[in-house]
């Protein structure tokens, strides 16, 4: 079974450079139809026609899906202009109440050391080793206690590790 390097290998130039171009154009078109999926459940369940709860779960898929883009907004692919990647990854961050600034270092790092446990930020969190334990997490309340509290920690500076780098506190606490 080939791994993705030697598939990107063995595609042909032309349509390895069509298939990674960059493009504001198309990334904003896309951001726009999903905004706008947001905004038409958004208005439906405030509304609340007949069978409206059943959105909800919709929206939250919809809500979460923004993490997708915060993720590639920190590699800078989606749009072709870095300053277009870093607004649209803040707002996103904004939403989910996952700073951008210091989410891209926490990914970093994560990339850089990749399941190695201790080093690998992502590691760091334990995962769900049983079904009580996996329906208290898919609730997404010890999400949203985590990110209030990181808040708290990054807009204090208190929040410590080992690939943040001092210079960048200001910037995230700022953000």
């Amino acid at each position: 079974m080939p791994d993705h390097l030697a598939v990107i290998a063995a595609l042909a130039p032309d349509l390895r450079d069509d298939l990674t171009r960059k493009s504001s154009a198309k990334g904003l078109a896309h951001l726009a139809g999903h905004l706008g999926a947001i905004a038409v459940c958004t208005v439906l369940i405030v509304l609340q026609p007949p069978f409206w709860y059943l959105l909800l779960p919709v929206q939250g898929v919809l809500l979460t899906f923004l993490f997708t883009l915060e993720h590639e907004a920190t590699h800078r692919t989606p749009f072709a202009q870095d300053w277009l990647n870093d607004a649209v990854g803040r707002l996103c961050g904004l939403v989910l109440v996952l700073p951008f600034v210091w989410f891209r270092y926490f990914h970093l790092a994560h990339h850089r050391w990749t399941n190695q446990p201790g080093n690998d930020p992502e590691l760091a969190s334990p995962k769900p080793e049983n079904r009580r334990q996996w329906l208290w997490h898919v609730t997404g309340l010890p999400y949203w206690a985590a990110q209030v509290r990181l808040m708290a920690r990054l807009t204090l500076g208190r929040e410590r590790q080992p690939w943040l780098p001092a210079t960048a506190m200001p910037r995230i606490a700022r953000e």
